[in-house]
């Protein structure tokens, strides 16, 4: 199988699992700023289907054996495909489930401000403010979703792939 194919059908199904668990703490009311837990379970999550999803191609696919940048590319590809679906229940989840996140969290980032710096001036903070609504938007926050994700699965994928990696013999000269 096609390493691209493998990559997209495990990164689809990653990314089904990483929004369940984001649909199942919405529904909880756990929220990531009041609690850990979101993030040390997504990276959990994404760690072992790494580990899962590169083995898997290893032994199944590719005869046990898997070098270190084809297993960096798998593990990067999975993160990528991934990130591209949780970047886009963000978006849904922003737009239609709770559509005054994005005003709640510039109203908490005003607050934080003036707490650190009483003496603000207005213009300043206006302008600060001003600059942090202009990539809370949707679109600018899914485009950090993907990247943010593939870096993340990146860096993982490069750990992961040093204790995955089982070069073929015969392709050495």
């Amino acid at each position: 199988m096609e390493t691209r194919k493998f990559g997209m059908n495990y990164g689809a199904v990653l990314g089904l699992i990483l929004v369940l668990f984001a649909l199942i703490f919405w529904l909880l009311g756990i929220k990531e700023k009041e609690s850990i837990l979101p993030s040390v379970l997504n990276n959990i999550i994404m760690v072992g289907f790494l580990v899962y999803g590169i083995s898997q191609y290893r032994d199944n696919f590719n005869n046990s054996f898997i070098s270190y940048s084809q297993s960096l590319k798998l593990g990067t590809t999975i993160a990528f495909f991934s990130s591209v679906i949780v970047a886009f229940y963000s978006f849904v989840h922003i737009s239609y489930l709770e559509p005054n996140l994005l005003s709640d969290i510039l109203h908490d980032t005003e607050q934080m401000m003036l707490q650190a710096d009483p003496e603000i001036s207005d213009e300043q903070l206006d302008l600060t403010l001003s600059m942090t609504a202009k990539f809370m938007q949707p679109h600018w926050l899914m485009l950090m979703s993907v990247l943010g994700g593939t870096l993340m699965g990146f860096v993982y994928s490069l750990i992961i792939s040093f204790f995955l990696k089982n070069n073929n013999p015969s392709d050495i000269i």
